[in-house]
């Protein structure tokens, strides 16, 4: 019961946080600061899914490295990572570049209008003095024009490295096989 008090506390820390407008990356050293990047990410592709493309990337520049990379799967559709063979960018876009036009292009073929992004059950593993791995379950809702809704389950993992900055995110592997497409209500 004690793990999950703690769990809990750092939930509410990282809710009052975000409530009163700290920046996810820059909370203090620790558990908090590692939920935080969901947190970040979750705020930042959002505001792309939205259509406020700068805002998702000024958040997205709190949460990632300048030198991260990425990989996205989903399911048998599309899968990229970048940098590699598979990263259809060219390669002196930044690595944040790149992640911004990859959720704004899919975005925009899709035909989103909105989305709700959420990473639960977070896992926090610390695997050095400066270095960790955060994992969750993702949902994320992505509302067409047509008024459908098409949800995607699956996995976000990212490695983290605390840098002067505070923890960013080095690698995000985001792999989301799974799709319902729930029709318009009536």
């Amino acid at each position: 019961m004690p793990w999950i008090q703690g769990r809990m506390a750092t939930l509410v820390v990282v809710v009052i946080a975000m409530a009163a407008g700290a920046s996810p990356a820059r909370a203090e050293d620790g558990d908090v600061a590692l939920a935080n990047l969901a947190a970040c990410y979750t705020e930042g592709v959002d505001a792309i899914g939205a259509g406020r493309t700068d805002a998702g990337r000024a958040i997205w520049s709190g949460c990632f490295a300048d030198d991260f990379s990425f990989a996205m799967g989903f399911g048998a559709a599309f899968s990229m990572s970048c940098p590699g063979e598979k990263c259809t960018f060219p390669a002196e876009m930044s690595p944040l570049a790149r992640r911004v036009a990859l959720a704004r292009g899919t975005y925009d073929r899709s035909g989103y209008v909105a989305t709700s992004h959420h990473i639960t059950t977070l896992g926090i593993e610390r695997t050095g003095a400066d270095s960790a791995r955060v994992k969750g379950h993702l949902q994320a809702w992505h509302v067409r024009k047509d008024g459908a809704t098409v949800l995607g389950l699956g996995t976000w993992e990212v490695r983290a490295r605390l840098t002067p900055a505070g923890w960013r995110i080095v690698d995000e592997k985001l792999d989301s096989p799974i799709r319902v497409v729930m029709p318009k209500a009536e």
